[in-house]
């Protein structure tokens, strides 16, 4: 009988432990969840405050997303590499600071080769570069709006109006090359450029504007369509305005030609990304507003020891 009773009061004695225990595990495991909550509300989004949102700390965006923009630094007063800061600074830049600022968002410039995000081969149709179409960024800032670019990105709305295309040529065009007809003629191209061989070819006005692919050359840089010039490999060059105007080792010997429909300067994004979504609300607050105008008149202030457009030449409303 003793025996019995011992069994069953250890029996007892080790239950009361068992619940203790449970409860004891259950406490614990309630005030690390709290705890945890509780940091969660309070810390700030773990997002490092870079590029066009500088200014604001983490806690004043809105998500904690990080966007990706593109910038081509292609040398002219819209985007170029700054000698004194090392960073990318122009027109194009501005904007994006000043948008993404109003926004709330946080933006990250991201400084890599023009066909990463469009590309332009020799003979062959253009199309969307490897950077964009693989989601290396979330935009490339400041590509015009071609109907042939419209068919694989999307795009925000325009921040300048229409550009218009020029040639250009050694100065004093020594050789004579004739813009309106340009039958037999070899011609340089930007790869990746807005006015491509595409844009040359729907032009109405010159004589000859559809190139065959012996007669088209491509080149990265200026410099290199320079070189082109000089050895005589080309006889002119084709492309947007901006990478001529305001030099003087070329003379752009047409005057506001548009070969072909091409809209203002954008952000081209891929056709599932949501940044248009809050990107144009803000930049149409940007535009309404004087500092788009101060950005404006600041080209020929801050970036006016880099050729290319005047303000009067893109911007909206000027």
């Amino acid at each position: 009988m003793e025996s019995a009773n011992s069994e069953s009061g250890n029996g007892k004695l080790y239950l009361v432990l068992l619940v203790a225990a449970v409860c004891f595990a259950l406490a614990a495991f309630i005030i690390a969840i709290v705890s945890l909550s509780m940091q969660n509300g309070s810390a700030s989004p773990s997002v490092v405050n870079v590029g066009s949102a500088a200014g604001l700390t983490s806690e004043d965006y809105d998500d904690d997303k990080v966007w990706m923009i593109h910038n081509g630094h292609s040398g002219y007063n819209v985007q170029y590499i700054s000698e004194k800061t090392g960073r990318i600074e122009g027109f194009d830049v501005d904007i994006i600071n000043a948008v993404c600022r109003i926004a709330n968002k946080n933006c990250k410039l991201v400084a890599d080769i023009w066909t990463n995000c469009w590309d332009t081969v020799t003979g062959e149709t253009a199309r969307g570069g490897t950077g964009l179409m693989s989601g290396w960024y979330d935009a490339c800032g400041g590509y015009r709006v071609k109907p042939e670019r419209q068919r694989t990105f999307a795009f925000s709305d325009p921040f300048t109006v229409s550009p218009h295309q020029s040639f250009a040529t050694l100065p004093g065009n020594p050789r004579g090359f004739d813009w309106q007809d340009i039958t037999g003629k070899t011609i340089g191209f930007f790869d990746g450029g807005s006015g491509d061989e595409h844009c040359l070819a729907k032009s109405e006005e010159i004589v000859g504007a559809v190139l065959p692919t012996e007669n088209i050359r491509h080149c990265t840089t200026f410099e290199e369509c320079y070189d082109l010039l000089v050895d005589e490999t080309i006889d002119a060059f084709f492309s947007d305005a901006t990478y001529v105007r305001g030099r003087t080792d070329v003379d752009e010997i047409t005057n506001r030609l548009q070969a072909c429909p091409v809209g203002g300067s954008a952000m081209m994004t891929r056709l599932d990304s949501k940044l248009v979504d809050w990107w144009n609300p803000a930049q149409a607050t940007l535009i309404a507003s004087k500092e788009y105008h101060e950005i404006c008149n600041d080209v020929k202030v801050t970036h006016g020891h880099q050729a290319g457009y005047d303000p009067e030449d893109f911007c909206i409303g000027l």
